[in-house]
């Protein structure tokens, strides 16, 4: 079978998701790595849900491929697809 990557920014945050088959790798905000001596920055970690279980967070998804490289590069990964190479212009 065919593994396809579909890749969207959810509207309501401005995250990215991507989607292969039946699941969803959701970006979930690691707030204990959110520490004063880092300026509070964020940390994303990527999470295998079932697309059922993402309920009405689904219809704030915006599927596009207009991704950028480096990002949908860590999406692959995450599902264990080989990397992109970057597009020189």
């Amino acid at each position: 079978m065919n593994r396809i990557i579909l890749y969207g920014v959810n509207r309501s945050d401005g995250t990215v998701v991507s989607r292969v088959g039946s699941e969803v790798a959701w970006p979930i905000l690691d707030w204990d790595a959110m520490q004063p001596e880092n300026n509070f920055s964020t940390r994303y970690d990527l999470e295998k849900v079932d697309v059922l279980s993402i309920g009405t967070e689904y219809r704030y998804i915006k599927w596009t491929k207009k991704i950028p490289v480096e990002v949908k590069n860590i999406h692959r990964e995450f599902w264990g697809f080989k990397p992109l190479r970057a597009v020189v212009r």
